[in-house]
Parts: structure tokens; sequence; C-alpha cells
């Protein structure tokens, strides 16, 4: 097995190890996180130090490393996260969940998590640092871009387009055809009849602006 390390120890951060532990292709050194975090502990895996030490690790031959923390308020550190491990040079593989049925014609781009029992189908474009969660069900001909959060149960219908960093709420249901913009957050169980706009939140049958995050 190669090594990885994990940026983020947090809620989210315990799904993507249970399905790396499951796949059996990678050792998990360790975690970084912010300086409140140093010295916590998830199962056997310790905070090692912050991010500032990537550099350290890979001058050490450290190749692999993952993006652990999830979407909710944290869409610009995922994104300052990835750029960090491209800089240096890390490999940023996808770490898909052994009871995931992904189509063998989707096209996966690189940092994708994908977990348990979710269904990716025939046609699907899924760019990088997606998070597509448990039982999370993505129709044909979809296409999810860059650091979009698919959150648990929730349905994309064949033809859904999804801009970049948006949130799409547990158990939520985009209709098919449908156009979601950047930056956008559905809330959880909300049903999608029509296009958004880039930079709004629909919660509650509500639509507003929305800013926090920005693309």
């Amino acid at each position: 097995m190669e090594d990885i390390i994990l940026l983020g120890l947090g809620g989210h951060a315990h799904s993507v190890v249970d399905s790396i532990e499951r796949g059996g292709e990678y050792n998990i050194v360790g975690f970084l996180d912010i300086e409140e975090m140093q010295g916590k502990q998830y199962k056997d895996y310790h905070v090692l130090d912050t991010d500032d030490a990537l550099q350290k690790y890979f001058d050490r031959g450290l190749r692999n490393a993952f993006v652990t923390i999830g979407f909710m308020g944290h869409g610009i550190v995922r994104n300052r996260l990835y750029q960090r491990l491209k800089d240096i040079g890390y490999i940023i593989p996808n770490i898909i969940d052994k009871t995931a049925v992904i189509s063998e014609n989707v096209k996966l781009e690189e940092g994708i998590f994908v977990g348990k029992k979710a269904v990716i189908n025939g046609n699907t474009i899924i760019e990088k640092m997606c998070i597509i969660n448990t039982g999370a069900i993505v129709e044909h001909d979809c296409k999810i871009n860059s650091f979009s959060h698919i959150a648990v149960g929730s349905v994309l219908c064949g033809g859904v387009i999804l801009g970049t960093q948006t949130l799409i709420g547990a158990n939520a249901t985009i209709i098919q055809n449908i156009e979601i913009g950047n930056n956008v957050v559905i809330g959880a169980g909300t049903i999608i009849r029509k296009s958004v706009e880039d930079n709004y939140m629909v919660v509650d049958g509500k639509t507003k602006k929305y800013t926090r995050g920005g693309v």
C-alpha cells in the first residue's frame, strides 16, 4: 500500500477514513490540521502537524494527499488546500467507497470522494475536488463542476449541471435538465424544478442572495 496524508480532522474525515480502510489501497500516515487540532486523533490516526508541513512531508518522500475537510463553510479552504498540494507536486487520488456504483462511462477528475452506496450513472462528468456523499444519486448526463458537494441521500436527475463550489443539501432533489449556478446552496429536502443563478441560496421554498465563501 502507498502512504497518504489527510488534511483536516472532522466529521467528513471519519467517512473518508472508513472508505480508505475498506479500499485497502492506502496506508494513512495521519492528519494535518490547524493549531487548535494539534494532539487530537481519530482511531489510531493522529494530527501530526499543520498544513504548513506539507512541503516537509513531500521532501521526505510522501506523495499522496487528500483533503478531508467537508464543504460546509469551507469551500475556499478546500480550494486553497488543493492549490497548495498541486503547487508542491502531490498526487490527489480519488477515494471511492467499494460499495459505490459508478458507470464505466463516467469521467472523474482528481480529489473526488464518493461515499457508501452512492450511484453515478453514465455519461456524467465530475470535476476535481467534488464530494458525492453517502447514498447520493447522480443520474446520466450530469456535469458537476469543481469543489461542489452532493450531500447524503440527494438526487440529481438526468442532465443536471452544477456550477463550481455549490452545495446540494441532504435529501434534496434536482429535477432533470436543470442548471444550478456557481456558489449556490440548495437546502436539505428541497426540490428544485427551475434553474438557479449564481450566488443564491434556496431553503424552504425561499430564494435569497448567498455570498459566504464566494467562488
